[in-house]
């Protein structure tokens, strides 16, 4: 190619190369796009519950010395 065919072509050659560019960039924006999606995150019991529970303090009955 010389520099004249350029400049009379140049629409043409832009398009061809245009065209190549997809032909490189479309399947690998297909591979990358189209992964599965991640699972569900499974539900958590709620810890907060057994948390509370464990850790409320109770106060020891307390002992008369008569009995």
């Amino acid at each position: 190619m010389n520099r004249s065919f350029l400049v009379r072509e140049w629409g043409a050659v832009t398009f061809v190369l245009t065209v190549l560019v997809g032909v490189l960039i479309v399947p690998i924006a297909l591979i990358v796009g189209n992964k599965p999606p991640p699972p569900p995150a499974l539900p958590n019991p709620s810890p907060s519950v057994s948390a509370a529970a464990s850790t409320a303090r109770t106060v020891p009955p307390s002992v008369s010395p008569n009995g």
